[in-house]
């Protein structure tokens, strides 16, 4: 079975990305884990009022992945409206990181209650040849419609449960492919911190799974957010790897046992500033396939934790 051919059949497997179960509803808040604005890149983010009747502001922030600045914008979305935007017009000098929205009032700065707002983003990346479609991760507001989200008056989106829904405690990405193997796949681990802010840097620990059950542990630790080679953070997701060095199904893929295959459980370690350390800090994870090809696939996610905040500036966090 020859290269080109595996391919297109990747290619009816990436057609788009994963969907959440049930799938995902809109809320008051929205995470787009990845934008980026370098040369050669394009990135379109929507975000739609999803109200028959009310208006609303949503307030978008882009923070950069290298130095966790942030540049905002505001936009006036009346019932019903939408508004799709390219991003290296809408913060211009920003380079590459992550973006969140929430919902204000149409009258005043304060963030609000408003499960009404749905997002999506598509990154064109020439380097890679690559166009990918990267959904929003939504938190739902907590408080009663319309009303404050912001219950300590901290300046913070709080995901605790009682400003926004809580964050993921673990996340699944349920499959990838093996690394720099057939179709020369290479796939790019995307990862935001939640908790501490922008003082902090955050290590990760996973485990990666082979298709027959064999886990292999490692930790990664970064700085705001991330984007990087999956080879790079893990050896163990390479097909030679895999192929070659673990205990391998060779019946899978099924239907192409050319192909290597595994999964991911990530959990977070620590967050640490100069004074402070947080344990299990939140991430979130996002897997992007690039090799012919490309799909990004919003992760499974395991259990709840208290400590998300979106963006604290503190040595100490929230």
């Amino acid at each position: 079975m020859n290269s080109r051919f595996l391919l297109g059949l990747l290619a009816l497997f990436s057609i788009s990305s994963v969907a959440l179960a049930g799938g995902q509803k809109p809320g008051s808040l929205l995470v787009f884990p990845k934008y980026d604005n370098g040369a050669g890149s394009m990135t379109v983010l929507t975000v739609t009022n999803t109200h028959s009747s009310q208006s609303v502001r949503a307030h978008f922030l882009y923070i950069n992945g290298e130095s966790c600045t942030e540049n905002n914008a505001v936009e006036l979305l009346t019932p019903r409206d939408t508004v799709t935007l390219i991003t290296a017009a809408h913060s211009p000098d920003t380079g590459r990181g992550y973006a969140y929205v929430y919902a204000r009032g149409t009258t005043q700065a304060a963030p609000i209650t408003f499960n009404h707002l749905a997002g999506t983003s598509i990154v064109f990346d020439a380097l890679t040849q690559s166009v990918y479609t990267v959904p929003a991760v939504v938190f739902n507001g907590m408080t009663a419609e319309g009303s404050t989200t912001d219950l300590d008056s901290d300046g913070v989106r709080d995901m605790d449960g009682l400003e926004y829904s809580q964050a993921p405690d673990q996340t699944v990405i349920p499959r990838f492919f093996g690394q720099a193997g057939v179709g020369n796949i290479s796939s790019e681990l995307v990862l935001v911190n939640l908790t501490g802010g922008r003082a902090f840097t955050t290590s990760t620990r996973f485990l990666v799974f082979n298709d027959n059950e064999e886990a292999f542990s490692g930790e990664h630790t970064f700085y705001c957010w991330d984007s990087a080679p999956l080879i790079s953070v893990s050896g163990a997701t390479s097909h030679d790897f895999l192929r070659n060095s673990t205990n391998n199904d060779p019946g899978e893929v099924i239907g192409l046992p050319a192909l290597e295959a595994g999964w991911i459980l990530f959990d977070g370690g620590t967050a640490n500033s100069t004074v402070v350390s947080i344990s299990d800090p939140a991430v979130l994870v996002t897997l992007i396939e690039h090799g012919g090809v490309a799909s990004a696939q919003l992760p499974f996610v395991v259990g709840e934790q208290d400590n998300g905040g979106l963006l604290p500036t503190s040595i100490f966090g929230n």
